[in-house]
């Protein structure tokens, strides 16, 4: 039987490549589409112009996913297939720094950047008004407010026990799902058997991080991701921010799917509104169902041992938190009350 595109990775978990060079080579052949390459020509000869893009951010496994596969039904918008890492990479991948970090500030838009961005959204979707998610870009909104000066952000945030209990689950994937680089240090993180695969957000700092317990990182990646989020609120004009919490789209997912169309400024379609009854009993790239309180069935420990850390800075982003017991209030969601259901 021919192999598919989709087992690739499971081969690649069986060479011996640190550095992952056999995956970038295999990954980029099966990218190559001569047709899109030339509808990029089109669009860098033409200087293509996107007009209030819409950018879905929140910290890694906070229901990012979730949001962008909900509006990418709308008929209004353009969307690529897939979170955009190749193209922010471009021009800003970790290597060009010294490995120093995912973040981008503005004032690094290089000569050509802008137009070559514009070209490769034009190749996959043409001149829709468009809506993209990476995780990774919470630290890099002051670069993308630079590109795309009336960017509309719709902020995803959940409750941070999950959101680090969901990091832990993912870097003990067994097969690296959520690997995000190759980098050039000798990881020796407990319960992580990949030696140079560094998953989710690179955050400052993670070279003091190559020996520490997984819930450790998870935790300081949330809240690097956390902190640039809040920063940046400063910075963009409060029309073009939304908050969402994903609480409020699992117990009013019509209610809160209303409130996004209208904070950005799309109809409420039909499309839609099935796209999201589907998500929610059949969730993207979730490791289990959606659902509150998970970490206590999943990493209890390990997240009980945070607490306190957590609950000083998710305050910030509208979470009262028990330090004793992690229950948790949302101060400005009418489902305040979330106890500790499972």
């Amino acid at each position: 039987m021919r192999k598919t595109t989709e087992q690739i990775p499971s081969f690649l978990e069986c060479v011996d490549d640190p550095f992952g060079i056999t995956w970038r080579v295999v990954n980029l052949i099966k990218r190559f589409k001569p047709r899109k390459t030339v509808q990029f020509l089109k669009g860098y000869v033409r200087s293509i112009h996107y007009e209030r893009p819409i950018f879905v951010i929140g910290a890694p496994r906070s229901g990012t996913t979730m949001v962008f596969h909900l509006l990418r039904e709308s008929s209004q918008l353009g969307s690529l297939q897939r979170e955009g890492h190749d193209i922010w990479r471009m021009y800003h991948h970790p290597r060009y720094g010294g490995w120093r970090s995912d973040i981008v500030n503005d004032g690094e838009v290089r000569f050509s950047e802008r137009r070559f961005i514009n070209a490769y959204f034009y190749c996959h979707f043409g001149l829709k008004r468009f809506i993209e998610k990476t995780p990774e870009n919470s630290l890099r909104i002051p670069y993308l407010l630079e590109l795309f000066p009336d960017a509309y952000f719709v902020v995803v945030k959940r409750n941070p026990c999950d959101v680090i209990n969901s990091i832990t689950n993912g870097w003990r994937h067994p097969k690296g799902r959520f690997r995000a680089y190759y980098v050039p240090e000798e990881l020796r993180i407990p319960g992580h058997p990949h030696r140079r695969m560094w998953c989710f957000a690179l955050i400052e700092g993670w070279r003091n991080y190559v020996d520490s317990p997984i819930h450790h990182i998870a935790f300081a990646q949330w809240l690097q991701c956390t902190k640039a989020i809040e920063i940046a609120r400063e910075i963009v004009a409060p029309s073009n921010w939304l908050d969402i919490y994903f609480e409020d789209l699992l117990a009013s997912p019509a209610e809160t799917l209303s409130r996004i169309c209208e904070g950005i400024g799309i109809q409420n379609e039909t499309s839609m509104r099935k796209k999201l009854s589907y998500l929610l009993a059949e969730p993207v790239n979730a490791l289990s169902a959606p659902g509150l309180n998970k970490w206590r069935r999943e990493n209890k420990q390990e997240i009980t041992e945070l607490l306190p850390k957590i609950a000083a800075t998710a305050l910030e982003t509208g979470y009262v938190i028990d330090i004793e017991t992690g229950d948790f209030e949302i101060k400005n969601s009418k489902n305040k009350k979330n106890g500790p259901q499972l």
